[in-house]
């Protein structure tokens, strides 16, 4: 059990035969503390009532949920987190989609409630590894600067119509796959999927940092997509190309759960959103597949390489929006 006065209570599972344990390590506060275990540790809110069992770690914080996530370790060795709080959890900066197994990665910081952070141990957790933590999730749950992509599978009507097969089925959903891979390789959170089309986000903050991470992954996410059309086993479909049309939008938008007790998903409101499906009809063509808005162009312009394509007036806004084409 941990010692009293760091707000964290821990029963460690007994030794299993022929096991070597991995660790949570605890930082910021409580820096130093170990709590090994073997398949699974779950971290939940404590509360003098609480009885521990093996491999619970009880937390004193009222913004963390009574079972707040859970951390499990996988037959080949990787562990993966699981968020089933209210007011969610970051991993490695990102707020983690409920109910949705997250691979940890090396050096990423595990961050919940107002202040509470963990790596897991032997991952390196040097000066590098800290730089996500401490800050708590719960400002940056409700209102943050993000930007948004959305993807969408040109002609996806056209191509339903005409084949809905298994196969087809299968060669969407490997598509997907790949671009949610890419997504997270590039430090993004996939919040949905909407049939043909793929949404994520970024956060940041006012100086836009996170706009360039976006630009970034958009440009990998083509360049992915390209392949997989270009390769008959990974889109079978002859008579009708794979081609993805891109959005990125910035702004201010609102991130919370979804669901009564066990949260279900992750809901997001605000014009970066909306902006982003609307500017995406207008890309392909002459325009070009990666479309941005103003404020992206922005944040993201001295790194990158855009072509101005003048005013578009997006269905539902009260002004028009200067688009801007991605190039490289």
């Amino acid at each position: 059990m941990s010692p009293g006065g760091s707000g964290l209570r821990y029963l460690a599972p007994a030794p299993v035969p022929g096991q070597v344990a991995v660790a949570l390590l605890a930082a910021g506060g409580a820096g130093g503390l170990r709590f090994p275990f073997y398949e699974r540790l779950e971290i939940g809110r404590d509360d003098p009532a609480r009885v521990l069992t093996p491999g619970l770690l009880l937390v004193e914080d009222g913004l963390v949920s009574r079972h707040h996530c859970v951390v499990t370790r996988r037959h080949d060795g990787h562990c993966t987190v699981r968020d089933l709080s209210r007011n969610g959890t970051r991993l490695g900066g990102r707020r983690l989609v409920p109910n949705v197994e997250t691979e940890w990665r090396t050096g990423d910081a595990l961050v919940l409630g107002a202040h509470r952070s963990f790596l897991l141990d032997g991952d390196g957790a040097g000066e590098a590894s800290l730089s996500g933590v401490g800050m708590s999730t719960i400002p940056r749950a409700d209102r943050t600067i993000a930007t948004v992509l959305v993807g969408d599978i040109r002609d996806y009507t056209v191509l339903v119509r005409r084949s809905l097969s298994e196969e087809m089925q299968r060669a969407v959903r490997s598509v997907f796959e790949a671009l949610t891979a890419g997504v997270l390789a590039h430090g993004g959170t996939v919040k949905e999927f909407q049939g043909d089309a793929i949404l994520a986000y970024w956060e940041g903050d006012a100086g836009g940092c996170q706009a360039a991470e976006a630009c970034r992954a958009a440009l990998a996410l083509d360049r992915l997509a390209c392949d997989i059309a270009a390769d008959p086993a990974r889109w079978p479909v002859a008579d009708h190309p794979l081609e993805l049309h891109w959005a990125l939008s910035t702004g201010l938008v609102l991130i919370d759960s979804i669901g009564h007790g066990t949260p279900v998903g992750l809901s997001m409101m605000g014009e970066p959103v909306v902006r982003a499906f609307r500017m995406e009809k207008h890309a392909g063509g002459a325009a070009g597949r990666i479309l941005a808005c103003q404020a992206t162009r922005d944040a993201a312009g001295a790194a990158f390489t855009f072509r101005d394509l003048g005013s578009v007036q997006a269905k539902g806004f009260d002004r028009p929006d200067r688009i801007h084409a991605l190039v490289r």
